[in-house]
């Protein structure tokens, strides 16, 4: 799947909106007959501080290339100026810092970026289960037995005055009973989400993987969260700080309350990145269950997601996401596909606010016996909508009827701006859907295979030739990278949707 088989990315040559060319290059000059290819096998490194040992080899066109590298890189860390080869054990702190390595034969040219992380923490060594054999006291990660286990590190790291690293394998590791609840900044990070996995020992336990009820930061990087069952939260619970998560699957988690995956509250903030959410559901509640994936609560409550994808995801209100009074959230480049609500939406609010920019919401089901919105669903004010350039089709109520935007509660609004396609006449949303560009009951031409791995981190739908979404969107307003990875546009315009191109 493409979210895992992700290409290290190469430098970012422009930035933002819909109206410069921008793009991340692994093809150094941007092409040409003097450019060199230039690549590395991951597209971020996780190393413990004075423990972890790296090692780089890269793949280029030219064998006789020279190779420099900027920023200088971390103390303990080398490149090897004829093989592009990145080795050492480094012994300097880097967060998240993106290094540009530089192929160059005098002639031509190419260049990747590497992006290194290097904290002070614990590498797990064993996937067994079992707690730290001091409760996390002293600076020693290790069980009564002597090995390293993920709960034991967690123990450990919340104890830990600064930032800190758990380095997890190419392994499965399953908890019998929820993880100690995060105190400190933590990064949790794997091999990659096709080979690490955190899973509940038994399907669906009545608790979640991770709690964060502290001001900190709870990063996830590069590995797959499945089969738990917390009742606010599936898989996560955070009621305070920042939860940021980047590259990363959640499958099959499942809460008996609100958030299939997550339930936020308490104006804390999360961020998903490049990441993908499958079979998830929320089942619970007076209402039946809110918020497939997502379910986010009170004032101040905040939530982006961005360049990620989600499919067969089923609650009774919002099968992705589902926000109250006070929350926000935002989508941008992303594509929710094949997902269930048992009562209505996609995308569900009694008062929260949505802000939806280059969004893909299509072939989504209600299957409520009165018939309600399969796609984006205003129940009742303050919430409202913030739509642009977003491909809304398709979207099918009980009765198979295609069903993509209502306003339970006519107060609510939406604010368009403008370059959206909706497939169908837009029902009691369409007053507001009148900005430059708009489109209402018009076909958006997708592809009759329905979504696949065509490049970039999470699955895309593309549309076929000749689609209206094709250079559909208002340039000045798009997102400034595509759901693929790109940057916009690749024609004459930016394409509406999340994907950009064929």
């Amino acid at each position: 799947m493409a979210c895992i088989q992700l290409a290290v990315v190469g430098a970012l040559l422009a930035a933002s909106g819909c109206g410069r060319l921008g793009f991340d290059s692994t093809g150094g000059d941007g092409g040409g007959s003097g450019a060199l290819t230039l690549s590395y096998p991951r597209p971020a490194v996780y190393a413990v501080l004075d423990v972890s040992s790296i090692s780089l080899t890269p793949t280029v066109s030219d064998p006789a290339a020279q190779f420099t590298v900027q920023p200088a890189l971390p103390q303990g860390i080398s490149l090897d100026a004829q093989t592009g080869t990145i080795t050492g054990i480094p012994t300097q702190v880097a967060d998240e810092v993106r290094y540009t390595v530089v192929a160059s034969t005098g002639t031509a040219s190419g260049s990747a970026v590497v992006e290194l992380t290097v904290l002070p923490g614990y590498v797990v060594d064993t996937n067994a289960e079992g707690a730290d054999a001091d409760g996390g006291a002293d600076t020693v990660c290790a069980t009564s037995s002597g090995g390293c286990t993920l709960r034991a590190a967690l123990q450990t790291t919340n104890n830990r005055a600064t930032k800190q690293l758990v380095l997890l394998d190419a392994l499965t590791y399953a908890l019998t009973s929820a993880a100690p609840s995060i105190a400190r900044d933590v990064v949790i990070a794997g091999s990659g989400a096709a080979v690490t996995t955190i899973r509940a020992s038994t399907p669906n336990p009545p608790f979640p993987a991770l709690t964060l009820a502290a001001s900190a930061t709870l990063a996830l990087r590069d590995l797959h969260v499945r089969d738990f069952g917390g009742t606010n939260g599936g898989a996560l619970a955070v009621s305070a700080g920042s939860l940021d998560v980047d590259r990363c699957a959640f499958t099959n988690n499942r809460s008996p309350g609100s958030g299939g995956v997550l339930h936020i509250t308490s104006g804390a903030r999360a961020t998903f990145s490049r990441t993908m959410f499958t079979g998830n559901a929320s089942l619970g509640g007076s209402g039946g269950g809110w918020g497939g994936v997502i379910n986010g609560e009170d004032a101040n409550t905040e939530i982006i997601v961005e360049e990620s994808a989600a499919t067969q995801n089923t609650t009774a209100w919002g099968a992705f996401a589902h926000i109250t009074t006070g929350t926000t959230l935002r989508l941008s480049s992303s594509t929710l596909y094949g997902n269930t609500s048992t009562t209505a939406g996609t995308l569900a609010t009694p008062g929260g606010i949505y802000t939806l920019v280059n969004v893909t919401i299509v072939n989504n089901q209600n299957t409520s016996a009165t018939p309600e919105s399969a796609g984006i669903y205003l129940y009742s004010v303050p919430c409202s909508y913030a739509v642009t350039n977003s491909l809304i089709a398709n979207n099918r109520d009980v009765n198979n009827d295609e069903y993509d935007c209502h306003r339970r509660d006519t107060a609510t609004t939406i604010t368009s701006g403008g370059g959206n396609l909706f497939g169908d006449d837009g029902a009691n949303c369409a007053a507001y859907l009148t900005g430059r560009g708009d489109r209402v009951s018009t076909d958006p031409l997708l592809d009759p295979a329905g979504a696949g791995d065509h490049g970039g981190p999470t699955p895309t739908i593309l549309v076929q030739p000749g689609s209206p979404a094709i250079d559909g969107a208002g340039d000045a307003s798009c997102a400034a990278r595509a759901q693929r990875g790109g940057g916009r546009p690749l024609g004459a315009g930016g394409d509406i949707g999340a994907g950009e191109g064929r």
